[in-house]
């Protein structure tokens, strides 16, 4: 009983300051604040504090209302803030598909509705697939008839790039240049649509035009040659030869030459398989770098451990950022081109069933790796 009689006396004591602490508000305060709001603020703002002072004048206890329901607000927009923010986040890893991507999509719905199936489309993870080699989670896939591959020996080796970029530095061009994508993400794939176009809106064209955006937004002056070089697909490497060297000739500022492909694989049970990978969110068409050298038929590529060096520290850069991106990295018995300059490398992005939305995806994204690999040959 004593105990509860001295909480009361405490209570009674507590509600009797809190109302003088009112008082001296309403007669001290509230008109000090009147006058410095009209001096300040203006008659309109003015006039809209002086109907908040009066509601006070009337009842002080709306200021200690106010602060703790202020509190609670904080307290609300602080969480609100932090989901915004996570969403925010979220929107920017999660690339948007381009205007004219999607618009190809939107009329493929409607030209390719009542397409028939013709065989099954395989997604599958070809981050390890097929590989004869690996070291420090690079991956090779060695098809070469007389060499070995010490990849740690190519990861340190020197790679033979001066980038000026005050002058164009990176090539891009396309052998292949019709090859195309599924434009649908449907699960099959239909002989309604061909796989080779020169449209150079879905060939490779648009995945070279995404990969030079890229760079030059780095900063590197980019050329891109966007020759049809398949119309007739024997020789082509020979027409692409030709032309690039003229090009070479003409800029011997350029330090990187990439021809940009897409691959096929087609198991024997006529599905098609498509490597993919999920990268922020959304679907990748996982790319495959392809370095050659002088080896049984392979002739006058004396030079092409400069090119490997290049091809393995580009592969582990693009691992480093993205492990699932890259599929193995193809050593063959192949020159490709790759003789014209040292760094010079064959990239396939996906395959024919990937879709082109992957496949840009995964050109900005090999763009990206390539930009900040360039940074530590800039002159």
């Amino acid at each position: 009983m004593i105990t509860l009689r001295k909480e009361m006396i405490f209570l009674k004591n507590r509600t009797n300051n809190q109302d003088r602490i009112f008082q001296y508000i309403s007669i001290s305060v509230i008109p000090i604040f009147l006058v410095v709001s009209l001096l300040l603020g203006g008659i309109e703002k003015s006039f809209e504090k002086i109907i908040y002072a009066g509601a006070i004048i009337s009842n002080p206890k709306i200021i200690f209302d106010r602060i703790d329901n202020n509190e609670k607000s904080d307290s609300i927009s602080e969480m609100a803030n932090s989901e915004s923010i996570e969403a925010e986040a979220s929107a920017v890893l999660l690339s948007p598909i381009p205007k004219d991507v999607q618009k190809l999509i939107e009329q493929a719905e409607i030209k390719y509705a009542n397409s028939t199936e013709n065989g099954k489309i395989i997604e599958k993870d070809y981050s390890k697939q097929n590989a004869t080699a690996e070291f420090d989670g690079i991956y090779v896939r060695n098809t070469t008839l007389e060499h070995e591959i010490d990849i740690q020996k190519y990861l340190n080796g020197k790679v033979y790039a001066n980038i000026d970029k005050k002058e164009p530095s990176v090539l891009i061009y396309h052998t292949h240049t019709t090859e195309t994508y599924e434009i649908l993400d449907r699960g099959f794939y239909s002989n309604d649509r061909s796989s080779r176009s020169e449209s150079s809106g879905e060939n490779m064209i648009r995945i070279g035009e995404e990969i030079c955006k890229v760079l030059e937004n780095n900063g590197y002056k980019t050329i891109h040659d966007r020759t049809i070089y398949d119309k007739e697909y024997s020789g082509a490497y020979e027409r692409s030869c030709e032309n690039i060297s003229k090009i070479l000739k003409e800029n011997p500022s350029i330090q990187i030459v990439l021809d940009i492909h897409r691959d096929a694989i087609y198991p024997k049970d006529g599905s098609r398989v498509k490597p993919v990978a999920e990268i922020n969110g959304r679907k990748a068409a996982q790319i495959m770098i392809i370095s050659g050298c002088e080896d049984g038929n392979v002739t006058s590529f004396p030079n092409w451990e400069k090119n490997l060096s290049f091809a393995v520290q580009l592969q582990n850069r693009l691992k480093n950022d993205n492990s699932q991106l890259v599929r193995p990295l193809m050593f063959c018995s192949r020159k490709y081109n790759m003789h014209l300059t040292p760094c010079s490398l064959l990239i396939e992005i996906g395959t024919d069933a990937n879709t082109l939305s992957e496949a840009v995806y995964s050109a900005e994204l090999f763009a990206k790796s390539l930009s900040e690999f360039l940074k530590e040959y800039e002159t």
